[in-house]
């Protein structure tokens, strides 16, 4: 077994440490990334589950836990694509590059790599432990909310589940074009009501120039879906024309870099996009193409990044696709998204390392997994370093796993009720999924890939 693997199974265990209770009042001081800028030596206030003051003369109320950071404090990250219970399986390495999806689906390497082992778990009764190691695998990468998760069936209380969650009024479809007009009907009368806030679809996954990768633009022109509160996924063959269209009818773009370069040999045209001013989000995909979260997808957008001449976006603008941008998307902008009075407590702190000369922004787009010391949801602390959560005080127990050989807390068991049984643990989850993947010759893969 890979040693970093090996880390991951035999580095978990319970530990007595204690997180707060979600009335807790909490005061974060660090360096704030704040929807006007960077505010150096700031303050954000947590009551109630929610942020009540941001700023650098803030008054404190009676009874607050006061935790000096000293790092970079942003909102949770906003991953608007994945495949969660993909993401136990190690990285796939295809030796070609594909013409669109439907390419590689009915490859005998991705039905023996992922498909038949993942379907055979899912038969077995497994779905809720793939669920929750994915939660856990975008908690350690920043993420507070997600998509992609199963509907309703294996809830932990950990981070938003988007599209399955009623409250956020979001609808994800992988085949959007394969759907009965039945079924789509009332998609499009929620949106045009806007009792549905947005359509998360995938669309023209393939090749720059794939011909039928392309031509579902027109299709779902013709499907009556180039409308308001629809996001279009990948779109890695649209052409500068269809977002000319897109911005005219306010349909957005979800861009996810990694996972497009390595299955088709290039990306969506992000340029054309934003030249159209098309509102485009990031997002890893899934780990076996993609990134392992947000964190690592915004380390290789900004990669990606240097490479354009002249760069085509600042780090800035790199943190808002995962970010206020993302949440803008889904009609969440009044609780995600930001560090504002009245947004739901969803925190990302990130260690700041690396030359003085670069700013908060930087830290966020070049953070490994390591610097994470800190996640909250909704006004709950939820994993980060130890030092950090003791400081958060007493109420639910906690284990502790290993990240690239950095040790995390992880407040897992007892959340909002839900995971309580003493086989619910994160370490029987581990290792209940690693012995089941060793039936397909598989290994559990880690949290985040280390030195990748």
């Amino acid at each position: 077994m890979p040693n970093h693997i090996r880390l991951l199974m035999l580095g978990l265990f319970a530990c007595p440490l204690l997180a707060q209770s979600p009335s807790a009042n909490f005061a974060l001081r660090g360096t704030l990334v704040t929807p006007g800028g960077i505010v150096e030596n700031g303050t954000v206030v947590i009551q109630q589950n929610k942020i009540t003051a941001v700023g650098t003369k803030v008054k404190l109320p009676p009874n607050t836990t006061v935790i000096d950071t000293n790092g970079v404090i942003a909102p949770g990250f906003i991953d608007l694509h994945n495949h969660l219970t993909y993401n136990m399986f190690p990285r796939w390495h295809p030796i070609e590059e594909f013409g669109n999806r439907y390419d590689w689906q009915q490859k005998p390497i991705y039905q023996t790599l992922l498909k038949s082992p993942h379907e055979g778990m899912m038969a077995d009764g497994l779905e809720c432990e793939m669920e929750r190691y994915a939660e856990v695998k975008a908690i350690s990468e920043g993420e507070t909310s997600a998509v992609g998760s199963l509907a309703n069936a294996c809830s932990t209380g950990l981070a938003h589940n988007l599209d399955t969650e009623d409250e956020w009024h979001v609808a994800y479809n992988v085949f959007p074009l394969e759907m009965s007009e039945t079924d789509l009907t009332p998609i499009r009368q929620k949106l045009a009501n806007h009792q549905l806030h947005a359509f998360l679809i995938h669309l023209s996954e393939g090749g720059h120039e794939d011909a039928s990768a392309a031509r579902e633009f027109a299709m779902l022109k013709g499907r009556g879906l180039l409308v308001p509160g629809v996001s279009l996924i990948h779109g890695v063959a649209l052409q500068p024309a269809n977002y000319v269209e897109m911005a005219a009818h306010n349909v957005n773009l979800i861009w996810s870099p990694r996972s497009n370069l390595e299955l088709y040999g290039s990306t969506a045209d992000v340029a054309a996009a934003k030249a159209a001013h098309v509102k485009i989000a990031l997002a890893p995909d899934w780990s076996p193409t993609g990134s392992d979260g947000l964190l690592a997808e915004l380390n290789y957008a900004a990669a990606w990044n240097d490479t354009q001449t002249p760069h085509l976006f600042t780090d800035r603008e790199l943190v808002a696709m995962a970010t206020s941008t993302a949440a803008d998307m889904i009609g969440a902008s009044d609780r995600l998204g930001a560090l504002e009075p009245g947004h739901d407590a969803d925190i990302l702190v990130i260690k700041a390392e690396g030359n003085a000369k670069h700013d908060a922004y930087w830290t966020l787009t070049h953070a490994t997994a390591t610097q994470v010391m800190l996640v909250m949801v909704g006004g709950e602390p939820l994993y980060g370093d130890p030092d950090v959560l003791e400081k958060t005080g007493p109420s639910r127990p906690s284990e502790k796993i290993e990240v690239c050989g950095s040790s995390k807390t992880l407040l897992f068991t007892g959340l909002h009720g839900q995971v309580d049984a003493a086989d619910e643990t994160w370490a029987h989850t581990a290792s209940t999924l690693q012995a089941a993947l060793r039936h397909y010759g598989r290994d559990l893969a880690p949290l985040a890939e280390c030195g990748q």
